[in-house]
């Protein structure tokens, strides 16, 4: 399983790939608007932080706008993989970049019949977005895990990745899914370590230490 952070923050990748040895990056285009750097920074400066894939989103609408901004978005850093929406423009465009081998998936997927039609596109990922299928009126969890089950039921090799996670609820449920990977925001991502528990315990230790030497003391 595979687990990447969904940020542009250089800081925040830097302390998750201290932490937690993530599996890369994912970008969207409504975090990047957030910030006043170019896209381009953006995906070199994860590139070279962190050692798996960074994806970056095509925001052309056209079939040749996609693959285009598809295509430069390799030149960026070393292992980029372009998020092409699952729409009627963006199978043709998916389809095209694969056949070139570019590395290239759907994202915001809503419906198993998209994510089906994207591995059969050979696409390197599919990307259901959890929460927002939730607020659509569906169960983004099942609706996931159906993709979940149908890639493994037909060996497709896509990577289903479920990003839109909102908290540790949906991510230990994917998980136990056996969800090929996970993409998630920082706070997400910092809430798997919180545990109150954890936090009394260590407090607990310290206090019947004491006032003793450290173990390291002479």
């Amino acid at each position: 399983m595979n687990i990447y952070i969904d940020t542009v923050s250089p800081e925040q990748i830097r302390t998750a790939e201290r932490r937690f040895q993530l599996d890369g990056v994912t970008t969207n285009p409504s975090i990047v608007a957030e910030t006043d750097r170019r896209y381009k920074n953006i995906v070199e400066t994860a590139g070279e932080i962190t050692d798996g894939p960074v994806f970056a989103q095509v925001l052309a609408e056209s079939v040749d706008g996609m693959v285009r901004e598809a295509r430069g978005y390799q030149d960026w850093a070393d292992d980029v993989v372009a998020k092409i929406p699952a729409t009627r423009p963006g199978f043709e465009a998916l389809g095209r970049l694969r056949a070139d081998g570019v590395p290239a998936g759907a994202t915001v997927v809503y419906t198993a019949e998209q994510a089906v039609l994207a591995a059969k596109n050979d696409a390197t990922f599919v990307a259901p977005y959890v929460g927002r299928i939730d607020d659509s009126g569906a169960d983004g969890i099942a609706t996931t895990r159906r993709i979940q089950s149908i890639f493994d039921a037909q060996g497709f090799e896509t990577e289903v990745l479920a990003a839109s996670i909102r908290n540790t609820t949906q991510a230990t449920a994917l998980y136990e899914s056996g969800i090929d990977g996970i993409t998630m925001s920082p706070a997400v991502l910092d809430a798997h370590v919180d545990s109150s528990e954890t936090a009394e315990s260590v407090a607990g230790f310290a206090a019947a230490w004491g006032d003793q030497d450290p173990p390291l003391s002479e």
